[in-house]
């Protein structure tokens, strides 16, 4: 070999070395940043002080809708109506017991479980047993107040009631949000299976009326066997709970319009100041769908 050669042969293997090592740190550079993000990013999480709410409505509890809401651990499930379509609660009451136990559980009747509907006495007594005809709670570091409305009830004496909760200064010191949560909507997208009925819309536009203003008001319904939500963010059909899907509409109005797909709808709210951090509808196995 001529001295020539020998001197670019080991020029050549300097340079491989060097490019090697060069790359090697680099991958080693790049690894450590995405370690150190995934770190950052899980220490920013846990920092985050939120409540979680689980909804969804329309339920059929032979999915693994529960599974996935025992996975998410949410601060509150809140179950609205049509509980699983059986003849009596026990279905029901054994696959979500466990979270009304825990305080983790909230419900209201829909029109399954009522006997001049769908549903039968023995049902009807049962529901408004385990869930209350009508009901407030206070969440999110008493930031936000939830307010539970049997839409197959009395709904004139529920607007009454309903009025008198937002209008108690002493409860609605701090409030920020109020979240009318009822089976029936106020609200739907064009072309729902069930329309509005006037005695809910007239119970629901009865106790806002009488909201403070400055207050976020957002509606929470299902019913209609789909999920949707409008276009300001603050109204939701949650109803995609397993049930046969119904038939929906998107408008200006209402955007998102899911008629495909089963899930449930996660709020989730600051416990610092009230801020709905977000609102997004998730798959029975847990995966963002919006």
């Amino acid at each position: 070999m001529s001295r020539i050669q020998y001197i670019l042969m080991s020029s050549s293997i300097l340079i491989l070395a060097t490019l090697f090592v060069s790359v090697a740190l680099s991958q080693n550079v790049t690894n450590q940043s995405n370690v150190n993000s995934s770190i950052i990013a899980d220490k920013i999480n846990k920092s985050i002080d939120v409540t979680v709410i689980d909804t969804v409505g329309d339920l059929d509890c032979s999915n693994n809708l529960d599974e996935q809401i025992k996975k998410d651990n949410p601060d509150l499930f809140i179950a609205l109506g049509d509980l699983c379509y059986k003849s009596d609660l026990s279905n029901f009451t054994g696959t979500y017991g466990d979270l009304k136990k825990e305080g983790k559980f909230a419900c209201v009747m829909g029109n399954h479980e009522d006997e001049k509907e769908e549903g039968n006495p023995i049902l009807d007594k049962q529901t408004l047993q385990y869930c209350n005809d009508h009901w407030y709670r206070k969440i999110a570091n008493n930031t936000t107040l939830l307010i539970g409305l049997n839409t197959n009830g009395d709904t004139k004496l529920q607007t009454k009631w309903g009025q008198s909760v937002v209008t108690n200064s002493t409860l609605m010191k701090e409030i920020k949000n109020i979240m009318l949560i009822s089976h029936k909507p106020a609200l739907t997208p064009p072309e729902s299976h069930h329309p509005a009925r006037n005695s809910t819309i007239r119970m629901i536009s009865g106790i806002e009326s009488n909201i403070t203003k400055g207050i976020q008001i957002y509606e929470i319904a299902a019913h209609n066997h789909f999920m949707a939500e409008s276009s300001n963010g603050r109204w939701f059909i949650s109803g995609a709970g397993g049930k046969s899907h119904y038939e929906g509409a998107t408008s200006e109005e209402w955007p998102f319009v899911n008629t495909m797909q089963y899930g449930y709808l996660q709020i989730r709210i600051s416990n610092t100041n009230g801020t709905v951090i977000s609102s997004n509808f998730y798959g029975l196995d847990g995966k963002l769908i919006r």
